[in-house]
């Protein structure tokens, strides 16, 4: 039996799709069991359910660093939290039972006004920022010339004697003038982009499984081509954070939300810059945006996002739900009681992510313009399918996705909206998604089918690696 599962296996999946089995804290490992704390922000003076300032005590405990613990109950909070110190895990009671409630807006802390690209005056605390807020190391590393390789490969070819070795975490990076990174990104079609300012660069998370001389062989294989004109290189990925965050409620505000670009910066949590993290078991209520994480390989797992607040305009309750920038995240088992204008929201030209396992009222998968790129999409369902594809982004920044998207196996009660002509790039997949596309669409929708895996990301984790 076990020899035909992976037979099937074998067969069905693209090779290209077991690097996303990488995507997640410690490269798709399972999470950490709760350690044993090592101070509790009781230590310093805080105190549950006394509606009195705790900040002073958090401040210090995050200051200690180590394994903090905070018990049941609501703590208020007066000002923005960092932490900084690489290994810090915050554990609270449960979701439901630790509450943590700032009394002021990141706005009401760190004033910054600005305009969106629309020229529409708002705050930067829009679309950034958390009271909360987990800081990250730099990734410095020297790079060193590839030779060209092939989307799906395994193997590539140094220019130049190395000190690289099996183990090592790695940077790929990908760089060219003019506009042929930005239409390699989009395998050649990247639509209306006019206003689309080409990155200095992109990267893509690796792992080497090994080396022979000037070969490495990475523990998954290419995501796309590093094509000779884009100057490929390879690089150390330098020091983990290893930050976790398990068992806290965020409780907000109860009055009605803003509006779209009315943000006061109600936002509860960021990964910022953050390169191996997880969180798991959170609820968010009351908020403008949910986390913001950004870095590579941070495990989002079993949250939920519920209103705490009257509706605004057009009946949303909030701005960006959870906003992912960086590679090779992970985003599990969550849940959206009620409706974001974005609820999973990708920054430009991430790649690598996986989206699995998780529901929504009405569920948004935004690729914000400017090329997010293979990221997978696996077993989500929403009670109203009309927007999974309904995404934002300013005018003449490209077609709102980049190529080699996968979306596999999303349900609607009524099926599914086809995605608009901006949309993405004909080099995406669609496999199990319950929509009809218009008549002479260069897209392509597939019938999962029998044998086929429900989750792809589970069938990629469960496929050897190649050799």
């Amino acid at each position: 039996m076990l020899a035909l599962t992976a037979f099937l296996l074998a067969v069905t999946l693209p090779p290209e799709t077991a690097a996303y089995a990488e995507a997640g804290y410690d490269f798709g490992a399972d999470l950490p069991k709760s350690p044993t704390a090592t101070c509790s922000v009781a230590d310093f003076g805080a105190k549950p359910n006394d509606k009195l300032d705790d900040t002073d005590a958090f401040e210090k405990a995050l200051e200690k660093g180590g394994v903090i613990s905070i018990p049941a109950g609501e703590f208020t909070l007066s000002r923005r939290l960092y932490v900084r110190k690489p290994g810090t895990v915050i554990l609270g009671a449960g979701a439901t039972k630790t509450r943590l409630r700032f009394t002021k807006s990141l706005e009401d802390l760190e004033p910054s006004p600005t305009k969106n690209t629309g020229g529409k005056e708002t705050t930067r605390w829009s679309w950034i920022g958390g009271l909360l807020t987990f800081q990250g190391t730099s990734r410095n590393g020297s790079s060193q010339a590839l030779a060209p390789a092939k989307r799906g490969d395994t193997k590539v070819t140094l220019r130049a004697a190395s000190t690289f070795k099996a183990g090592q975490e790695v940077v790929l990076t990908l760089q060219g003038g003019g506009d042929k990174l930005v239409r390699h990104i989009y395998a050649g079609d990247p639509g209306k982009a006019s206003k689309l300012k080409p990155p200095a660069q992109v990267e893509m998370a690796a792992r080497i499984a090994s080396v022979e001389g000037m070969v490495v062989t990475l523990n998954a294989p290419l995501l796309v081509d590093l094509p000779e004109d884009l100057s490929p290189t390879i690089a150390d990925a330098g020091a983990r954070d290893d930050y976790g965050l398990r068992g806290v409620g965020f409780v907000l505000v109860a009055s009605a939300y803003h509006g779209h670009f009315k943000e006061d910066g109600w936002n509860p949590l960021e990964f910022h810059d953050v390169h191996h993290g997880w969180m798991e078991d959170l609820l968010f209520s009351g908020v403008d945006s949910g986390p913001f994480i950004s870095g590579s390989h941070v495990t989002v797992r079993h949250v939920l996002l519920e209103a705490g607040r009257p509706v605004g305009p057009g009946g949303f309750i909030g701005h960006h739900g959870i906003t992912f920038a960086g590679q090779a995240h992970r985003l599990e088992e969550f849940e959206f009681k009620a409706r974001f204008h974005h609820d999973v929201s990708f920054s430009p030209w991430t790649n690598g992510n996986v989206v699995r396992a998780g529901t929504g009222v009405d569920l948004t998968l935004d690729f914000h313009k400017q090329g997010p790129f293979a990221n997978l999409i696996t077993n989500v369902t929403s009670a109203n399918g009309a927007n999974f594809f309904a995404c934002g982004g300013g005018d003449d920044l490209g077609l709102d996705a980049g190529a080699w998207n996968i979306f596999w196996n999303l349900k609607g009660r009524k099926g599914i909206g086809a995605p608009s002509p901006e949309f993405c790039p004909a080099q995406t997949t669609f496999v199990g998604v319950d929509m009809k596309l218009p008549r002479g669409s260069p897209l392509k929708a597939q019938l999962l089918k029998a044998g086929e895996p429900v989750d792809l990301w589970l069938a990629a984790r469960a496929k050897p690696p190649a050799r």
